[in-house]
C-alpha cells in the first residue's frame, strides 16, 4: 500500500488517466472548471473563516452557502437536461456516452433518500414548531441534491477523485493554520481543574467540538495521501497531517481524541492481523512505543486528566451527556415514530429535561449524540432509515476493499475507512451536521467512496430520459420552494442587523420599522423581537415619564410577546415577560411566571418570588406562601430580603418562614451526612433559623464553615467569633467573606477590602461597607446597606436559535421593587446548591405540584400547566 506501485501517480497527469482516476476526458486539460467549483471556494470559506458557525446565520455571509446551493441546484438541474444525438463525428470522439449519462447514488443508497425525505417532511408536518422544522428540512435535502450532482460530476469532467481527496486535505490543512495562528494559549490551560480556562479552542468553526471532529474527519485522509504518494508530495501531505494533528490536539475536544484513539487501535489491529508471525514481534513493539506516546500525549491534556480524576460520569460534560440521553429517550416516550422536528429540539428541550439535571441544560440545541439527536428529531422511523444509510455505506466500503484495488485506490479507501470510523466515534460525543466544513467534508467523503464504487464494481444502469425529466421537474420545483423557503429568513436576518445599526445610530423610528419586518417575515424566530424588547427595556430605563416613555413601553411589551409566541418554551422570555406586567398586570403576568418556574424549576434568578407576589397581588394568599418558600429553597437568601417588613409581604411572612423551615428539616432527614450538598444544607437551615430567630437546635461546628460558626457567635460573643475564625486568620487563608467578618470584629486589625491599585476609581460598595463598620449590634450591620439585586446574563443563544443576531440576548430581569442586603451576599451566608442535587429537586417537584398545581413537564406529559 504505498506509491511505489502506483505509476499514474509518480507521473502526476501522465499513464493510464482513466485507471488512476485523474481524469476520464482524453482531452481533461482543456475543460475548465464547472459550477462544482462553486462548492469547493464554500467549503474553504466556512472552513477557514473565523467563528464559522456564527457567521452562516448572519448578514451577509449567510447569502454565501445560500447562492452557492442555488449555484449546484443549478448545475444538477444542467446535468439532468436529456442529451442531444450526437451528429457528427467529431462530436461522437470527443465524447462518451458515460459522461453524458446520469446516474443515481445506487448500492441501495437512493431508497434511503428517498425514505430520509419522506421522513423529513412527514417529522415537519408533526413538529410543534413546523416552520422551523421546514428550514432545516430545506438544509437536508438541499445536501441530499447537491451529493447527486457531485456523484455525476467526480471523475468524469476536471474534479477527479484525487483532486477532490487532495482538496479536501488542503482545505483541512488551510484551517488547521488559520486555527492554530488564532489560538491564544496561556499558562491557565495547563489547569485541569478548570472547565471554563482547560485547553481549548474554538477556531475557526465556533466551538472546540467541531474544530476537534472536523479534523479528526479528515486526518485519515491526510495520511492515506501521505502513504500513498513519494517525494515532495508525500512531505506535503505529511507536513498536512502533522498541522492537523496538532490543532485537533489543542481543540481540547475529548471526543475527537476517542475517535483518534480508535482509529489508531483499529488500524495496528488490522496490521497486526495481516502479518506473518515472525513480523509480528517488530508491530507488537511499534505498537507499544506508539501507544506510550499516544498516552503521554493525552495525559497532558487537562481535560482528559480531569475526566480520570472525576471517575468518569461524575465529570460535568460527562453527566451533562447522561442526562441528554434521558432526554432524548423522554422525547421518544412521548414521539417515537417522528420525533419534534428536525432542528427544533432548543425549541423544545426544556419540556423533556429530567427534573435532576437541577441548574444545567438549559435551552439545549443539540443532544451531544448523533444518533439520539437524529432520534429526537426524526423519531425511531429516521433513526432506523440513518442507520440503514450506514450500513450500506460500510457494506459498499466492505465490497471495494474485496476487490483487486489499485495501490492509491486502496489508499484512498483505506482513509475513507478511517474517516468515517474516526469521526463516527467522536459523532457518539457530539451532533455536527447543521455545520458546513463538517456536512461538506462528509459528502465530499461519500463521493470519494461512490467514485470508487463507479470505478471498480459493476456499471451502474444510467438514468432513462423519463426519468431525467422527471428529476429536472422536481429540482426546478425545488428550486422555486427553496427561494419562497430562504428569502424570507435570509432578509429576517439582514433587517435584524440593519435595525440594529440604526438603534445604535439613535434612530429609533428606523430601527423600530425594520425589527417590526423582521419579524413580519420569520414569525417563527424570536431573534428580531427579543432584541428589540431588550434595547427598548435599555431606553426605558432612562426616559423620564412623557409621551415617549408611553411609546417605549407599549413598542417594549408587543415585541416581548412575539418572542414568547415564537419561543413559548424559552423560560426566559416568560419571566421577563411576567416582569414587564409584574406591577401594572398581574393577571396577565401570571401565567408567564408559572410557566417559566415549570420550565427552569431550580434557577435562582428569582422567578418563585416573582410567581409569589404575583399570587400575592391577585388574592391567592395561599399560593403565594408556597411560591415563597420555593424560593427559600432555591434561594435560601429569599428569607432575609427587606420586603418582609412592608406589606403585604409582612402578613405572610411568619406561614413562609415556617413552611421553609419544615422542608429543609426534610431535606435533612433524606440527605445522609458526607453526601454532596448536605453541608451547605446543614449550615442554610442553622442559618436561616437564626436569621428568622426561630428556636436554634444544637449545631455541630465542624458542620459549620469558619465564617458561618463566627456569624453564629458574633452577636453573642465577639471574642468567642474572632476565636473560630483565627485559625484561617493566622494561615492568612482570607477569603472575602471571612475578611469582612473579621473587619467587623476588629476593624483596628482587619480591612473589609483588599488594599486598590493606586489611582484606582473609587468602589461605591467599598466605601459604604468601611462606613457600616461600626454599626452595632450584629443584625442591624447585616441590614445596613440595601442594592438591588443582580441582573441575570445569558448567553450563547445563536446556537439555540441560529440567528447571528440572537449573541445579543442576555436580559434575565430581576423582578421590580425587589431589594436585597448587600453584605449578606458579600458574607456568603448562602452559597449556590450544587448543580445536580436531585433530594432538593424532588422536594421542589412536590411542594410545586401540590400546592400549586404545577407539576414539572416530565410529570405531566411533557407539557406546561396552567395555574387553577
Amino acid at each position: 500500500m504505498t506509491a511505489d506501485s502506483s505509476p499514474p501517480l509518480g507521473a502526476t497527469d501522465a499513464g493510464n488517466a482513466e485507471d488512476s482516476g485523474i481524469s476520464h476526458r482524453r482531452n481533461w486539460a482543456s475543460q475548465k472548471p464547472g459550477l462544482w467549483l462553486v462548492g469547493g471556494l464554500v467549503l474553504l470559506t466556512f472552513s477557514w473563516l473565523p467563528l464559522s458557525y456564527y457567521r452562516m446565520v448572519g448578514w451577509a455571509w449567510i447569502l454565501l452557502w445560500q447562492a452557492g446551493s442555488i449555484a449546484l441546484l443549478v448545475g444538477l438541474w444542467r446535468r439532468l437536461r436529456c442529451p442531444e444525438p450526437l451528429r457528427t463525428d467529431a462530436e461522437r470522439e470527443s465524447s462518451s456516452e458515460r459522461e453524458r449519462a446520469f446516474y443515481a447514488l445506487g448500492y441501495g443508497l437512493d431508497w434511503v433518500a428517498l425514505g430520509m425525505g419522506i421522513v423529513l417532511a412527514l417529522s415537519a408536518l408533526v413538529s410543534p414548531f413546523p416552520r422551523v422544522a421546514l428550514w432545516n428540512v430545506s438544509l437536508v435535502v438541499t445536501y441530499v441534491a447537491v451529493l447527486y450532482f457531485y456523484r455525476n460530476v467526480v471523475d468524469r469532467s476536471w474534479l477527479s477523485r484525487l483532486r477532490l481527496w487532495w482538496g479536501l486535505v488542503v482545505v483541512a490543512a488551510g484551517a488547521a493554520v488559520v486555527s492554530l495562528a488564532l489560538w491564544r494559549p496561556d499558562n491557565a490551560m495547563w489547569a485541569a481543574d478548570s472547565f471554563l480556562t482547560a485547553l481549548r479552542n474554538h477556531q475557526p468553526l465556533g466551538h472546540h467540538n467541531f474544530v476537534g471532529g472536523y479534523f479528526v474527519l479528515l486526518l485519515p485522509l491526510a495520511v492515506a495521501a501521505a502513504v500513498a504518494t513519494t517525494g515532495w508530495l508525500r512531505g506535503i501531505w505529511i507536513a498536512s497531517a502533522g498541522l492537523i494533528l496538532v490543532a485537533s490536539y489543542v481543540s481540547g475536544s475529548r471526543g475527537a481524541a476517542l475517535g483518534l484513539v480508535v482509529w489508531l487501535l483499529v488500524t495496528w489491529l488490522s496490521r497486526f492481523s495481516y502479518l506473518k508471525p515472525s513480523q509480528r514481534w517488530r508491530w507488537g513493539l511499534a505498537g507499544l512505543g506508539g501507544a506510550v506516546a499516544l498516552g503521554l500525549a493525552l495525559a497532558s491534556n487537562p481535560r482528559i486528566r480531569v475526566w480520570f480524576s472525576t471517575g468518569g460520569i461524575t465529570d460535568g460534560p460527562t453527566l451533562d451527556r447522561w442526562f441528554m440521553l434521558r432526554l432524548g429517550g423522554n422525547i421518544l416516550r412521548d414521539r417515537p415514530l417522528f420525533g419534534v422536528g428536525p432542528g427544533v429540539m432548543s425549541r423544545v428541550s426544556n419540556l423533556y429535561r429530567p427534573i435532576e439535571t437541577g441548574a444545567g441544560l438549559e435551552h439545549i440545541q443539540q443532544l451531544h449524540n448523533t444518533p439520539v439527536q437524529i432520534a429526537g428529531e426524526l423519531g425511531l422511523v429516521g433513526l432506523g432509515i440513518f442507520l440503514a444509510g450506514i450500513v450500506l455505506i460500510l457494506r459498499l466500503w466492505i465490497q471495494l476493499w474485496r476487490q483487486p484495488l489499485e495501490a492509491t485506490d486502496r489508499a484512498l479507501l483505506g482513509g475513507i475507512g478511517g474517516s468515517l470510523l474516526t469521526y463516527g466515534v467522536s459523532s457518539l460525543t457530539d451532533y455536527q451536521l447543521e455545520n458546513i466544513p463538517i456536512a461538506g467534508a462528509l459528502l465530499g467523503i461519500v463521493v470519494l467512496l461512490l467514485a470508487l464504487g463507479a470505478r471498480y464494481l459493476p456499471k451502474a444502469t444510467p438514468l432513462g430520459g423519463d426519468a431525467r425529466r422527471r428529476s429536472r421537474l422536481a429540482v426546478s420545483l425545488w428550486l422555486g420552494l427553496l427561494l419562497t423557503i430562504w428569502l424570507p429568513f435570509t432578509l429576517t436576518v439582514a433587517y435584524s442587523a440593519l435595525a440594529d445599526r440604526a438603534f445604535y445610530n439613535q434612530r429609533l423610528n428606523l430601527a423600530d420599522t425594520r425589527w417590526y419586518k423582521a419579524y413580519r417575515l420569520s414569525p417563527w424566530d424570536p431573534t428580531a423581537s427579543a432584541v428589540a424588547s431588550e434595547a427598548l427595556w435599555g431606553l426605558d430605563q432612562v426616559l423620564n415619564s412623557s409621551d415617549a416613555e408611553d411609546n417605549v413601553r407599549s413598542l417594549l411589551l408587543d415585541y416581548a410577546h412575539q418572542a414568547q409566541q415564537a419561543a413559548p418554551n424559552d423560560a426566559w422570555f416568560n419571566h421577563n415577560l411576567a416582569v414587564l406586567h409584574q406591577t401594572t398586570d398581574p393577571a396577565t403576568a401570571l401565567p408567564y411566571a408559572a410557566r417559566a418556574v415549570q420550565l427552569m424549576p431550580r434557577h435562582r434568578h428569582y422567578g418563585y418570588w416573582l410567581l409569589g407576589d404575583l399570587l400575592l397581588k391577585t388574592g391567592n394568599e395561599a399560593g403565594a406562601i408556597a411560591a415563597f418558600t420555593l424560593e427559600a429553597l432555591v434561594n435560601p437568601a429569599a428569607l432575609t430580603y427587606p420586603q418582609w417588613k412592608t406589606a403585604p409581604y409582612q402578613a405572610v411572612y411568619a406561614s413562609v418562614v415556617q413552611a421553609t423551615l419544615a422542608e429543609y428539616d426534610a431535606l435533612l432527614a433524606e440527605v445522609a451526612p458526607g453526601e454532596a450538598g448536605f453541608a451547605t444544607l446543614y449550615e442554610t437551615r442553622a442559618l436561616l433559623a437564626w436569621w428568622t430567630e426561630q428556636p436554634l437546635v444544637e449545631v455541630d461546628p465542624n458542620l459549620l464553615r469558619p465564617v458561618v460558626s463566627g456569624l453564629l457567635l458574633a452577636d453573642s460573643d465577639p471574642d468567642a467569633a474572632l476565636d473560630a475564625i483565627a485559625p484561617q486568620l493566622r494561615l492568612e487563608q482570607l477569603t472575602p467573606e471571612l475578611q469582612l467578618l473579621a473587619a467587623w470584629l476588629d476593624p483596628n486589625t482587619y480591612s473589609a477590602t483588599p488594599a486598590q491599585p493606586q489611582n484606582a476609581p473609587p468602589d461605591r460598595d467599598a466605601l459604604l461597607i468601611e462606613e457600616s463598620l461600626g454599626i452595632q449590634p450584629l443584625h442591624l450591620w447585616l441590614t445596613a446597606i440595601v442594592t438591588n439585586p443582580e441582573e441575570g446574563y445569558r448567553g450563547s443563544l445563536t446556537f439555540a436559535y441560529r440567528n447571528y443576531q440572537a449573541k445579543q440576548i442576555t436580559l434575565m430581569l430581576a423582578p421590580q421593587n425587589l431589594r436585597r442586603y448587600t453584605l449578606v451576599a458579600k458574607l456568603n451566608l448562602f452559597p449556590s446548591w450544587p448543580r445536580e442535587f436531585p433530594p432538593l429537586d424532588r422536594r421542589i417537584e412536590a411542594l410545586r405540584t401540590e400546592a400549586l398545581g404545577l407539576p414539572h413537564p416530565t410529570h405531566n406529559h411533557f407539557r406546561l400547566s396552567n395555574l387553577d
